[in-house]
Order: C-alpha cells, then sequence, then structure tokens
C-alpha cells in the first residue's frame, strides 16, 4: 500500500513538473499571439505582459530556477535580434525588466547581471543606451554577492567607459580589489585611474582584458570592434594633424594622402586594421573611414583625440 501511494506521489509530482514545463514553454508563444491580435489595447509592439518581477517569480510555483532560464533566453534574443529592434518606438525599452525579472527568479545567474550590464548600458544602436540601469542591475549582483570581484570590475567599467566618471571607477575598482580571491592587478588597477584619470592606454587594455577574458560571443565581439575603432580614431586623427600641418606649411591642402606622407621618415597608416584604405577628399581635407570597411567602427570620445594622435615630424 505504501509503495502504490509512493508511486502515485512520484507520478503527481511529475504530472505537476510536466504541467509546469509545459505552461512555461508557452508563455513566449502565447504572448506573442497576444500582441498579434488585431484590436488589442495598445500599439506598442514593444509589449511585455509581465513587468513585476515578484509577480512573476510567484507564478514559477517552485521551479524559478527554469523560468528565470527561459526569461534569459528570452532576454538574449530580445538583445539579439537588431531587425525587431528597429521596429520598435524604443529599441531596447524592456530590456532593464527582463533582465530584473531573470535575476529575481534566480539570482545566482551571474551571467545576467555580466553579460546584461553591458547589454543595457551600450549606446544605441548596439545597446540600450542605459548606463545608469545597468550599474542598479550590477549593484543588485553585489548586494546578493558581495564577494564576487567581477561584478565590482564591471560596475568599474561602467562609470569608467560609459559615465566618465573616473573617481566612481576607481572606487569601485577598490572595492573589488579587496574581495577574496581577487586578482592582483585589481589593487594597481585602481590606483592608477583614482591618480590618472582618462589615460587611453589604460583604456585599451581594459578592452584588452575584456575581449581576452569573457567567455560570452558578443562580449568579445564588442570589445574587438572597440579595440579596432581606437586604432581607426588613432589613424584618422593622425592624419588629420598631419593635413593641418601640411596647410601651415603649404598654404594648400595635399593632393592625396601619398603627397602627405611623402618624405615622412615615420609609416603612417593609410588602410584600416581591416585592410580598406582611408577616404580622403582633397577639396575639404576630410579623412575618414571607408563605407566599404568590414571594421564596425563605435565612436571614441573626444577626450582621447590628444592622446591618440602620434607624434607628429616638425
Amino acid at each position: 500500500m505504501k509503495a502504490e501511494r509512493a508511486a502515485g506521489n512520484v507520478r503527481h509530482s511529475w504530472l505537476c513538473y510536466g504541467v509546469c514545463v509545459i505552461c512555461l514553454l508557452l508563455l513566449k508563444p502565447a504572448q506573442d499571439h497576444l500582441e498579434s491580435r488585431p484590436g488589442k489595447l495598445t500599439q506598442e509592439p514593444d509589449l511585455l505582459f509581465f513587468t513585476s518581477p515578484n509577480l512573476v517569480k510567484k507564478m514559477a510555483l517552485g521551479y524559478e530556477s527554469l523560468l528565470a532560464d527561459i526569461y534569459w533566453m528570452r532576454t538574449i534574443q530580445y538583445y539579439g535580434r537588431r531587425e525587431e529592434a528597429e521596429k520598435r518606438s524604443v529599441p531596447y525599452k524592456n530590456l532593464y525588466t527582463m533582465l530584473d525579472i531573470t535575476t529575481t527568479l534566480d539570482p545566482d545567474l551571474l551571467d545576467a547581471y555580466r553579460a546584461g550590464c553591458y547589454f543595457l548600458a551600450e549606446q544605441e544602436p548596439i545597446g540600450a543606451g542605459q548606463p545608469e540601469e545597468a550599474l542598479k542591475l550590477l549593484d543588485k549582483g553585489i548586494k546578493t554577492h558581495p564577494n564576487e570581484w567581477p561584478l565590482y570590475y564591471d560596475k568599474g567599467f561602467m562609470y569608467y567607459w560609459f559615465l566618465q566618471d573616473y573617481k566612481a571607477a576607481g572606487e569601485a575598482w577598490l572595492s573589488g580589489s579587496r574581495k577574496p580571491d581577487a586578482p592582483f592587478w585589481m589593487s594597481g588597477l585602481a590606483a592608477e585611474y583614482l591618480s590618472k584619470g582618462g589615460s587611453v592606454e589604460l583604456a585599451i587594455s581594459l578592452w584588452k582584458r575584456q575581449y581576452e577574458e569573457s567567455d560570452r560571443a558578443k562580449i568579445k565581439e564588442n570589445a574587438r570592434n572597440h579595440l579596432l575603432s581606437f586604432q581607426v580614431a588613432r589613424d584618422l586623427w593622425t592624419l588629420e594633424a598631419l593635413i593641418d600641418q601640411y596647410v601651415r606649411k603649404t598654404g594648400s591642402l595635399p593632393p592625396s594622402l601619398r603627397e602627405l606622407l611623402r618624405g615622412k621618415k615615420r609609416r603612417y597608416a593609410t588602410i584600416d586594421p581591416l585592410g580598406t584604405p582611408y577616404q580622403y577628399d582633397p577639396q575639404t581635407g576630410e579623412v575618414r573611414l571607408s563605407p566599404e570597411s568590414k571594421v564596425h567602427f563605435l565612436k571614441i570620445p573626444e577626450i582621447y583625440k590628444e592622446q591618440l594622435r602620434l607624434t607628429i615630424d616638425e
């Protein structure tokens, strides 16, 4: 009798589990169906029916971890489908909410904090352009995982790159350097930045570290694009400086980049890092990245302009 009751309980548990799994898997199709219905209450295509993390957690019926994985996958799809983002009135309006729900369902999902903060902070169309929301997400993660030094590293990066608040960046890195298992370089990073401020060498080293250490394809790609963009900015700003020097000496614009660089002892780049020649307009003196370039150029802050210009031959 006990064996039959135990077997019945097992079947009941598996039945409940199966029903929950089916309900969770049907959540996205159901929402898509509701959004496609004619005469719906709103014309906003970026509609999220469940916006309360606590409500979604109650609906999980004990399967928070499973539902968190589903929401995390939805969040990655929401962020990654750029053609859909372009059709929304606000490309990533619900990105923070989805990350908030994901990390409420599973506070231990560190990838959601670490990758999600970059999804939020990057400027449109790459991301949501919401660095303050990225910091809010990271602070939520730090509150749950106060000894996870990578969260402090990302927090410092948000302040450093997206908000240009160098003091706050240094303080975040300093806090992270005091955590168990923090790498030795974090204390040096904090000290250097608290004393030095906006250094292009530090910026490039941070993106290199991001590229080398991240195990997420989109994060690595973003870091690589920033590194390539630094090189393009260095090349273009250096050529601009040489053109200015040429005009001061001759009173006219150079007819070509070849003429501009004739007789120079130093070698200067006239092609981008991926092999496409830079475009030069002899009528205006403008030098720019070619539309045919394979470099995904991301704007480099003007504060680095003078630091990126190479030493110009007198």
